[in-house]
């Protein structure tokens, strides 16, 4: 893989990265925080995300034409948004730190002016945190049921609905992350996209390490984000491509 010095776009890419990261407070930094204090900075910081971003999904969805791109779920879709935005008539509708419950309880705060032609959704990485035990009975469940919702207003407003499978993890990330969990919740997407006519595809296949969950690349510091979102942008634009949407603007590759 080359540097940051050597691919330009890299570098946007892991400005992007950076700031999903600096919005959803990934990291711990060089202040200790117990467990119970660490859950409430994000917690408190996640609420300070949602709420700049509402209006500027809003603005955006009241501002498009027929036919575009919606990204939606969680920082992946944030900062793909970013990227595949320079491709695509898209509507970045994702948000940093959200988890599916949590975008469930947003979707009738982001009334569609038009139809989007393709929504892709990206959810899972903020589900398999360890304090939630997200591999028990409950926690699965509520994810389901979550995803559900979604997927039927995406299914209402959307002409093609695809779902992302939950991205592999870093070493970096398992304190904090399950990355058995990693595949489960795929499973759970999987199957309720059977159930709604909807899409499953993994833009991060190229970075397992087989069914561990973790990564076979470096990610940045906060073993999450991946390292290079313009690569994983350059594959979303192919694929949309192939089911007919149009560019808006072609860069070279």
């Amino acid at each position: 893989m080359s540097s940051s010095r050597d691919n330009p776009r890299r570098s946007r890419s892991e400005r992007w990265t950076r700031r999903g990261v600096l919005a959803i407070a990934i990291g711990i930094g060089a202040v200790a925080f117990s467990a119970e204090d660490q859950g409430e900075r994000n917690r408190l910081v996640a609420e300070a995300h949602l709420a700049r971003r509402l209006p500027v999904i809003r603005a955006e969805l009241d501002a498009a034409e027929p036919g575009f791109v919606l990204l939606a779920g969680n920082s992946h879709a944030e900062i793909l948004g970013n990227a595949l935005a320079r491709r695509l008539p898209v509507v970045n509708g994702g948000i940093g730190g959200a988890s599916a419950r949590r975008y469930a309880t947003q979707l009738d705060a982001l009334p569609f002016r038009a139809r989007a032609g393709v929504a892709m959704l990206f959810l899972g990485t903020n589900d398999i945190l360890r304090t939630a035990a997200p591999l028990s009975k409950g926690t699965l469940g509520g994810f389901e049921a979550a995803v559900t919702r979604i997927l039927a207003w995406l299914r209402t407003n959307a002409d093609v609905v695809l779902v992302a499978a939950v991205p592999p993890i870093g070493p970096e990330a398992q304190r904090e992350r399950d990355p058995a969990a990693v595949a489960a919740y795929t499973a759970v997407l999987r199957s309720v996209c059977e159930r709604n006519g909807c899409r499953l595809f993994d833009p991060f296949a190229g970075l397992r390490d087989g069914e561990t969950g973790l990564t076979t690349q470096a990610l940045p510091q906060d073993g999450v984000h991946v390292r290079d979102y313009d690569a994983v942008a350059r594959d979303l634009a192919t694929l949309l491509r192939g089911i007919g949407v149009a560019d808006r603007k072609r860069l070279p590759d």
